[in-house]
């Protein structure tokens, strides 16, 4: 009669569209981590991904998660997790974009984030966009998404690793409140 805890996915625009649904299987069948591509807190970078979520799915889908984990708590329960993958340095993307993105972040609680900076894979248009250009810097034999490799030509990584190291933190507070429901 044990209730197996399990790891699955989902998307923030399923769970928008769904939240009760959602919440039963969060609350009821011990889906203690729960991965979400939420990739970014602008709307832009995410029609840019061509993601098919919008900022407010994704605030929707954080504050849902984050008052189920406050409710776990309360109830001298173990909150679920959330596993976030996080993409930076998309081109297009503007220093007030990452700073949304750093705001989304920021406002999670119970998670494990998995930023990446944005890698130019053949077969999507994006990446394909960027190989024919001739901005990618990436070979068939290094294909990986993690940060801390520069990956594109014309993107300021430095600023990237700047607002990784936190340099930016008070830029970023001053917008919190936005992506924060009580």
């Amino acid at each position: 009669n044990k209730i197996w805890p399990y790891w699955a996915a989902a998307r923030s625009d399923t769970v928008r569209k769904w939240p009760e649904l959602f919440e039963n299987l969060v609350r009821k069948t011990n889906w203690n981590t729960i991965s979400i591509g939420f990739e970014s807190g602008s709307d832009k970078v995410l029609k840019l991904l061509n993601k098919g979520c919008t900022v407010e799915d994704n605030k929707f889908t954080i504050n849902l998660l984050n008052k189920i984990g406050k409710d776990f708590v309360a109830e001298g329960r173990q909150p679920p997790k959330f596993w976030s993958n996080i993409i930076l340095a998309t081109p297009g993307e503007t220093q007030e974009d990452a700073f949304e993105t750093s705001r989304m972040m920021a406002s999670m609680k119970n998670a494990m984030q998995s930023v990446a900076y944005f890698a130019p894979y053949p077969g999507s248009a994006l990446g394909n966009q960027i190989i024919a250009e001739g901005k990618s810097l990436m070979t068939k034999d290094d294909y990986h998404r993690y940060p801390g490799v520069r990956k594109m030509k014309g993107i300021d990584y430095d600023f990237y690793e700047r607002l990784r190291a936190g340099y930016y933190n008070d830029e970023i507070s001053k917008g919190l409140h936005k992506w924060i429901q009580e």
